[in-house]
């Protein structure tokens, strides 16, 4: 399938290895996750390009119809802009909500300013992964109603798969035992390493921990056949700022639309 943004390139082959499906429709894709409803951003639509005009409507009837069960509607474009340029008027008319997020690259991350030199980094062992769910959880569930303990164990069997086909590894930084922040960074082909659900506990931020970690992960994957990182970021938020400062450049945009649904789909 052919797929323009590298973004959404190396989503869809993360997706694809840890148990989604990804069908070619023509006009969009299809993506899926079954054991894992409840996982927005595994069930959706990539749009092929914007629709044209009176389209955007269409474009949600046809998730409406593959995604009958969803209170929610999550639909994505694929382009490759550096500004975010990509209309989307119709869709926000319609009441969904817009959002752009800068996507980052960069063949080797530059060693942090002020490392953390008291935690213990290493890849997480394969009688962890509760304590990174915990963590995840401790960190957005207060944010954000999606971040369920089913939604984050469904993350968390998706990467389990992702390393037992040794594509890659989730590390962590271990403060007193326990664990305070963590990263992955999985294959996506060619040495592309995309990457995942970075997160560093509220009460230890600004202690270095998230760009040690990267840092440190990062020069072992690139012993083990990296040649490119990439990730995905909001561009109003803190976390981009440390990508910045650890080397990671944009070289995209990507479109994001997505509506929550109370009540019964019309």
């Amino acid at each position: 399938m052919d797929v323009t943004s590298i973004a959404w390139r190396t989503d869809l082959a993360l997706l694809t290895a840890s148990g989604s499906t990804v069908q070619d429709l023509g006009t969009h894709l299809l993506v899926t996750t079954p054991d894992n409803p409840e996982y927005h951003w595994g069930n959706f639509l990539l749009l092929r390009r914007p629709p044209l005009p009176g389209g955007a409507r269409e474009a949600m009837g046809v998730f409406d119809s593959w995604f009958r069960d969803a209170r929610y509607r999550a639909i994505a474009i694929d382009n490759q802009t550096i500004d975010g340029g990509v209309e989307t008027a119709e869709f926000e008319q319609a009441g969904m909500d817009r959002d752009v997020s800068e996507v980052l690259a960069a063949e080797r991350l530059l060693a942090p300013s002020r490392p953390n030199v008291e935690a213990g980094f290493r890849p997480l062992t394969s009688d962890e992964w509760d304590k990174w769910v915990d963590l995840d959880l401790a960190t957005y569930a207060g944010q954000d109603p999606r971040y369920t303990r089913t939604f984050v164990e469904g993350r968390a069997r998706q990467e389990k798969r992702l390393v037992e086909a040794g594509l890659g590894r989730r590390w962590g930084a271990f403060v007193d035992g326990r664990l305070a922040a963590s990263a992955a960074a999985y294959d996506t082909g060619r040495g592309i390493f995309r990457f995942q659900s970075i997160v560093t506990h509220p009460r230890r931020r600004r202690q270095g921990l998230s760009s040690t970690l990267l840092h440190l992960m990062t020069e072992r994957a690139l012993t083990e056949g990296a040649s490119t990182f990439v990730t995905v970021a909001d561009p109003a938020g803190p976390a981009i700022g440390i990508y910045r400062a650890l080397g990671l450049r944009t070289v995209e945009t990507v479109t994001e639309l997505n509506q929550n649904l109370p009540g019964e789909i019309a």
